[in-house]
């Protein structure tokens, strides 16, 4: 297995979004065409007080606008965003409220969900390309799916519906048909994984790549397919060895597919491979994004295209007391020409 440096590509640049905060981002572009950020700030990896926060760029990347708050619920600690744009150009961002968290980021309630009633779901939609964001809302436990939190790209398909990626235990797809607002139709994708990101090839068929629930084993991610529009997924197979995880998946001008993903060993940071043949495969050079997190509490990379550009984002904790601490925190990227990287992922 060989490695290509990002640096390496002629056209790549580094990108900082935000010191002492970051955690958990997600990027997507723009119904006008900009790229928006949407990450942590307030708290660390784990703790309370925590809110999520947006940045737009309107320069493929390159500089980034000043933050603007997208939910902060004073009461929970609000994480884990999952964003994605609907045909209207509405955004919208399902997140994770939680109010099990101590001071020092560990949980005081042992991790269960209903018992007490601390763990929640929300959303929050901006109908002005994430400038201006409306009122959130939280589900009960009415909803089955309350208290699961919400991953990555939520995808949004050529007939409108919309597909949430949310979790616990086990991971599931929740789907919208009126552009984000109302949500329902919990489908189950597999036991055993969490944190799965999701594309649509050219072909119609559906990819997912998950973190793995149990992570002793060696492979830590596991792919399935799905023929039928994500109702029904294959037999997993496994990613690669090693402290991969986790990922994000998105399909290239050229139908080819990326998906990037934590490095959570030495050096640590973020990588990518790409897939010219719908995933059955990865390219022999795997690139890396980024290897100079001091920790392995990094990465969750996210990638957008935009005007000739591969943008992806991603977080290092840095080197902190505990959970709550977001003190050497960054939320930085690489911007690079999408041309090169298929050239040079083959």
């Amino acid at each position: 297995m060989s490695q290509l440096d990002v640096q390496e590509l002629p056209g790549s640049e580094r990108i900082l979004l935000a010191s002492g905060k970051g955690f958990f981002p997600r990027l997507v572009r723009t119904a006008d065409g900009a790229l928006l950020a949407v990450y942590r700030d307030g708290g660390g990896h784990g703790g309370h007080g925590g809110f999520l926060v947006a940045s737009r760029s309107e320069d493929a990347g390159r500089t980034w606008s000043e933050e603007v708050t997208v939910v902060n619920t004073h009461e929970y600690d609000d994480r884990n965003p999952a964003v994605g744009v609907a045909k209207d150009g509405t955004i919208t961002v399902a997140y994770h409220a939680n109010g099990m968290y101590g001071g020092d980021g560990g949980s005081l309630h042992g991790g269960e969900r209903r018992n007490p009633k601390k763990l929640h779901t929300g959303l929050v939609h901006s109908t002005g390309d994430g400038r201006t964001w409306g009122e959130p809302m939280l589900w009960t436990d009415a909803a089955e799916w309350d208290g699961m939190s919400p991953y990555g790209h939520i995808l949004t398909l050529d007939d409108g519906r919309m597909a949430m990626p949310i979790y616990w235990d086990k991971s599931f797809l929740l789907w919208s048909h009126d552009g984000g607002y109302a949500w329902g139709d919990l489908t189950r994708v597999a036991d055993d994984i969490n944190e799965a990101a999701y594309c649509v090839l050219p072909s119609g068929e559906w990819l997912c790549l998950g973190r793995k629930v149990r992570e002793r084993e060696e492979t830590k991610m596991l792919l399935r397919r799905s023929s039928d529009g994500g109702r029904t997924w294959s037999e997993p197979t496994p990613f690669y060895p090693s402290w991969r995880y986790p990922a994000d998946l998105v399909v290239l001008s050229d139908g080819s597919v990326l998906a990037a993903y934590g490095f959570r060993e030495p050096p640590h940071g973020a990588r990518a491979r790409r897939s010219t043949d719908g995933g059955r495969t990865w390219s022999k050079r795997e690139l890396v994004l980024d290897n100079l997190s001091p920790f392995g509490d990094c990465g969750y990379p996210s990638t957008a295209l935009v005007d000739g550009w591969v943008v992806t984002i991603f977080y290092s904790a840095g080197r902190f007391k505990d959970f709550s601490d977001a003190s050497q925190c960054t939320c930085q990227g690489v911007r690079y020409r999408e041309e090169e990287l298929i050239a040079a992922l083959r």
